[in-house]
Formats: C-alpha cells, structure tokens, sequence
C-alpha cells in the first residue's frame, strides 16, 4: 500500500509537472503580427505568426484575424502620400492587446492576445476612429492616440475640403473597450501619417504631417491629384497628454531647411519634409527622417514638450521613411523606400546609425545593405524608374536578434501583370548591431491578396 501510495505520488508529481512546463511554454510564446491592409470590404485582416530562433515565421493556426473593416486602397503608379506611415499595428506594453487601422472604413479594431498567440476582439471592436483614414498609433497605459490622415483617395470628398485630418486620443477601458477623448483637426491641407509617445516620458507624444499634391509627370490622370493646386509641405507637432488621457497641442513647427542645395528625386525646391520619427528609448531626444534632403534629424526635447533642433547628418539611401533605434539606445536603422542608382543600388535600403554615447546627439552611419526584392521595375508618379516592391514598416523583436521589414508591391495598376512584392524579410542582428538578410516570406500564400498593400508589423512575447 505505501509503495502504490508513492507510485501515486510520483505519477502525480510528474503530471504536475508537465503541465507546469506547458504552461510556463506557452507563457513564453514569441509571436509577430502584420496587417493584410486587404481592400475587399470587410475583409481586412490581422495575420499571426510564431517566430522561430533560425528566424523564421510560422502561421498562426487561426489565421486569418478579421479586423471588422476595410483597408485603403492606393491603386495607383506608387502615388506619394496615402500609404506613408508608420506603426498602423501596435501591441500594448504588457503584450496583452493588440490594436490596428481600418483605414477605409474609419475604425480601430482592439483584440485581446491569447497565450497561444490567437487574437479575439474586445467588447464593442471595431471602434470609430473620429476621423477619416485611421493611419497610425500608439499604446501607452490606458490611453491610445491615433492619427486619421485623411488621404484615401476612396473618400474623395473628404479628401477634397469636407474633412480635415486629426490626432485623437481614446482612453482604454479595463475590458479594452476604447472611449473617445479629445481630438485635434490638422488645417490647411496638411496630412498626419504617425503619432508616436516619447518613451522616457507619458506625458508627452510627437506627431508629423506629409502632403504631396502634385502633377509630376504631367498627366492628372497617374498623378490623381486631390486639389486644385500643387502643394508639397510638412510639419511636426508636440503633444501633451494630461488627466483622462486628454491630449493637448505644445507646439507644431516647420522642418528647419539644412541642405537646400540637394534636388529631391523628380521634385525640385521642395521643402525639408519629415517622414517617419521615433525617439530615443533613455535620452530626451527625437528622431526625424527628413525624406527631401535624405537626411537623418535629431531634436532634443524638455520635460515640458519645447523641441530644439540638434541638427541632420547625411544617409546613403533615397527616400528616408522609417526610423528605429534599438531597445538599449545603441543603435537606430532607418529604412529608405527607394534605391540610389548613383550609389549603384538596385533595391530600397537598410541604413545603421551608431547612436551609443556621444553619437545619441550625432548619429554616425555605420553600414547599409538592399532589402531583397524580387520583380521589375515600373515608372512611378515622379515619371522615373522604380522597384516593384519597396520597403515599408519595420520592427525589431524583443530580444534584438532580428529586424523585420515589410515590403508592398507598389504599382497596383492594372498594367502591373504580376502577382508578386508584398514580402515580410527578416534581418538577423549580428554582433556589430548591423542586420543581416536571413529569411523572405511572401505573403500571398498566407492570404495578403496582390491588389493590397499589407502594412504594419508588430512583435511581442507571451
């Protein structure tokens, strides 16, 4: 009897165990997500993945996550402007909730994250985004703040004077229902594409705004432009976020002008414009892509939300987009949608910037590598040569060990024949902080349809 008793005991024991060890498994599942941006109606989608050490990804066994909405479609020869934005696809600090963009239907969807890594909506999702073409957020405690660009090309006639673009703010309930806050309208044209929280400081969030209306290549019907007159501008925006999730306006600012002399690609005297900005994860400091002098900014900021401008140092790639520094503040890529063919590129870029130390303030470049890109070439709105597929959105996973970048097949015309360029690639980071190409998925085979653009890419671990 005392020997079956044992036996039992141990039986039970190691029943504990196994269960413990699944558990603690499944606690730990690394997972990556990236939106479908899919333009049928209704049928924009969140996809899941598992992420593997050799860096690959693995289909989520619920694919696809519905989002209860539309994306925007941008069927055009690579028109500037309506597809240009970051971080349409956010997960909370604590990787519970995950929220995204419908953009042509107005909505945010809000999902809560399972331990395996399925995504289930929350009560009352997809909520209004209280503006036209939701494009970016960001997560920070209980509050959200969105951008509405306003720039599909679907909704023409709030593209065309009806509706202005806007920052939002939403407070997150305990459920991950959002309620609305506050709103901000964006005038004159102007056009939002990222709202991004300082990350050494809640209480206080940048914007920037791109517009380009203009008939490049002389012809209204490629260049679809939105008014009556040709307008190339930008500008940023400080926020304040007070009691309740409030959001109020600091200040907004022009870019200041550094290297007039350089001719941005098929658009001569246009102004410095931002496109794509982060902040440094330690220091007061704001990060800015300069996208029509190719050119790294960097602003200081106080605790109060006053921006002073350090300066801009020079990149080796066209068309800087995207700008991330790396979690322990040591390094920033910044991805550049186009090739340079005077430095012989054939493909978009992956700039590193060493900002240890000193170099936080004066960020120096210290490698740059072509994003793979399968496919030709095609001419885009600026009447010159590009890829098919350029690079979009990018994201670092927790850990440091790999870099993500999102790539969209541009030309979604009917001249387009190909079925081909919507790709996530995967970066290994090597010693030297400086990525390395590891893996290319395409998309297709997971359901991003080829007349979408999937946008966003976001990594968490469970």
């Amino acid at each position: 009897m005392r020997y079956s008793r044992v036996t039992t005991a141990i039986v039970i024991g190691l029943l504990v165990a196994i269960v413990n060890v699944g558990s603690v498994k499944a606690d730990h599942g690394r997972y990556l997500y990236i939106q479908t941006n899919d333009i049928r109606e209704g049928q924009n989608a969140v996809l899941g993945y598992t992420r593997n050490d050799d860096g690959t990804l693995t289909p989520l066994a619920g694919n696809p996550f519905f989002t209860g909405g539309t994306g925007i479609n941008n069927d055009t020869h690579g028109k500037l402007g309506p597809n240009d934005n970051d971080t349409p696809l956010v997960v909370s600090s604590d990787g519970k909730r995950l929220f995204t963009v419908n953009c042509h239907s107005n909505t945010i969807a809000v999902f809560d994250i399972s331990h395996d890594g399925s995504l289930k909506h929350v009560p009352g999702s997809p909520f209004s985004s209280h503006g036209i073409g939701p494009n970016s957020l960001s997560v920070n405690g209980h509050t959200l703040l969105v951008s509405n660009r306003n720039g599909d090309y679907h909704q023409a006639d709030d593209l065309r004077g009806r509706s202005e673009g806007s920052y939002c703010s939403f407070f997150i309930e305990e459920n991950g229902s959002l309620r609305f806050v506050s709103k901000i309208d964006v005038k004159d044209g102007h056009k939002p594409l990222q709202v991004h929280f300082s990350q050494i400081n809640p209480a206080l969030a940048f914007g920037d705004d791109f517009q380009v209306d203009a008939d490049f290549d002389g012809d209204g019907k490629r260049s679809f432009l939105a008014g009556k007159e040709p307008s190339v501008k930008g500008q940023l925006h400080v926020f304040q976020i007070g009691h309740g999730s409030r959001l109020t306006e600091k200040a907004r600012m022009e870019v200041a002008e550094t290297n007039k002399q350089f001719k941005y690609k098929g658009m001569a005297d246009v102004p410095t414009m931002p496109l794509g900005l982060w902040t440094h994860p330690s220091q007061p400091l704001l990060y800015v892509g300069f996208v029509t002098r190719n050119e790294l900014g960097v602003f200081h900021y106080t605790k109060e939300g006053d921006l002073h401008f350090r300066g801009a140092v020079p990149i080796s790639g066209q068309d800087i987009c995207w700008v991330l520094p790396n979690h322990s503040g040591t390094r920033l890529y910044a991805v550049n949608n186009l090739p340079r063919p005077d430095l012989g590129q054939k493909a978009a870029t992956v700039t590193t910037y060493d900002i240890s130390g000193d170099h936080a303030e004066k960020p120096i470049e210290i490698g740059v590598l072509e994003v793979p890109m399968p496919g030709g070439t095609f001419i885009n709105n600026r009447n010159f040569e590009q890829p098919d597929s350029t690079a979009f959105q990018c994201a670092l996973d927790p850990e440091g060990k790999f870099f993500y970048v999102i790539c969209q097949r541009i030309n979604q015309t009917d001249e387009n024949k190909g079925t081909e360029g919507n790709i996530l690639h995967t970066f290994r980071i090597d010693e030297m902080g400086l990525p390395q190409p590891a893996h290319s998925r395409h998309l297709g085979p997971d359901g991003v349809y080829y007349r979408c653009r999937p946008q966003g890419v976001a990594t968490v671990n469970r």
